[in-house]
């Protein structure tokens, strides 16, 4: 009997499990049934996950450096991982800026910034001057961040000043970005250039910006991000007035508007995981070679058709007409409506209590691999 050919291809799950440990969790259930021949492809639209697929895919050593937590002085140890070969470092921004590691009481974005990832960058720099690494170019994941600082945070590690209309130097986080009035910056020497891979395709401003759509998930109270886009606004006109050629238009809102950041004042490229994950060779062959195709991730929502990872394998699947298992903790009801007919969402919420979703996450694994095999066997 020839077997059914399943592709598994999930997104990570925020603040529950990685899309490599999801793919792991599924193959485990879906296994009980012989007549399934299994493919992983695991995959990072730049956010939570971004360095273990990278590991999963790629021979990176690992490299532990020490930097400050977002919500306070306190220090924790940061991986990265090295490619030695490509001569690439490669940093997961949610490991450094992230809602795991930021406390529910914490969970303030408008007091909370972005240094912990400069203090990164300038201990990287030292490694590179010291010898103890080889590098030409710093890859950041830029997705799953708890701040939304514009990137000024990991300025102030090189230098960045913000003054007030009185003349008085402000501390860089966001609370004090509307009463700004200079900018004092110079761009440093850097011995790698920088590239952020972006899970998200929305500008910095507006309603479709940073922080009217992700601040609230990031603990911003409706005055917060009232606040806070006011303040993205000042520091941005701030830059305008002194001739920084800019347009709104190409900056983006990933990660609290640390791409943004990162393209201004450190001339990163900015490129798309969408874009990068649509013309994926490896992912398009296992997709083709598959009956059926699994994706999802933690929320399905409409900023996941921002191009977000799960999108991409959407699109990908859906051009190669095949059948989709669409499998996330919770599906947005307007997000329903927009799928097409050769998708089949499948929230997986049931044993959820208090909010306590990563203790019962393989269980919710479990009953909807066995939703899937009841599915495919009608």
């Amino acid at each position: 009997m020839k077997k059914i050919k399943i592709l598994l291809a999930p997104n990570s799950y925020k603040e529950c499990a990685d899309s490599v440990e999801v793919s792991k969790l599924f193959e485990k259930y879906l296994n009980v049934n012989n007549n399934f021949e299994i493919f992983k492809y695991p995959i990072s639209d730049g956010g939570d996950g971004f360095l273990d697929v990278l590991s999963y895919n790629n021979e990176l050593i690992n490299i532990t450096y020490s930097i400050t937590t977002p919500y306070d002085k306190s220090k924790f140890d940061c991986n990265i991982g090295y490619d030695k070969k490509n001569k690439i470092i490669y940093i997961e921004s949610a490991k450094i800026l992230g809602l795991q590691l930021i406390p529910q009481d914490k969970r303030h974005p408008i007091y909370l910034n972005s240094k912990g990832l400069g203090e990164l960058l300038d201990q990287i720099k030292k490694s590179v001057i010291k010898k103890e690494i080889n590098i030409n170019k710093v890859v950041i994941g830029v997705g799953g961040t708890g701040t939304n600082d514009l990137g000024l945070g990991l300025c102030s590690v090189f230098g960045m000043k913000l003054v007030d209309i009185y003349g008085k130097e402000t501390e860089i986080i966001p609370e004090y970005y509307p009463n700004t009035d200079k900018i004092l910056w110079s761009k440093p020497d850097l011995p790698f250039i920088i590239e952020s891979i972006i899970d998200v395709n929305n500008p910095l401003l507006g309603n479709c910006g940073a922080t009217y759509l992700f601040a609230e998930q990031k603990g911003a109270t409706k005055e917060d991000i009232r606040l806070l886009e006011i303040g993205f606004n000042k520091i941005i006109n701030i830059l305008k007035n002194n001739k920084l050629r800019i347009s709104t238009n190409l900056l983006s809102g990933a990660g609290g508007g640390l791409a943004a950041g990162l393209s201004l004042f450190f001339d990163a490229e900015c490129i798309s995981s969408f874009n990068n994950l649509r013309v994926n060779k490896n992912l398009t062959k296992l997709t083709e070679q598959a009956d059926y195709v699994i994706t999802g991730e933690g929320i399905f929502d409409k900023t996941s058709l921002l191009g977000k990872g799960a999108s991409a394998v959407i699109e990908i699947s859906a051009n190669l007409h095949k059948k989709i298992f669409l499998c996330c903790g919770q599906i947005e009801k307007d997000s329903i409506k927009l799928l097409a007919k050769n998708i089949f969402p499948i929230e997986m919420n049931e044993k959820t209590i208090d909010n306590k979703y990563k203790k019962y996450f393989e269980e919710e694994v479990k009953i909807a691999c066995n939703k899937i095999i009841n599915l495919i066997s009608d």
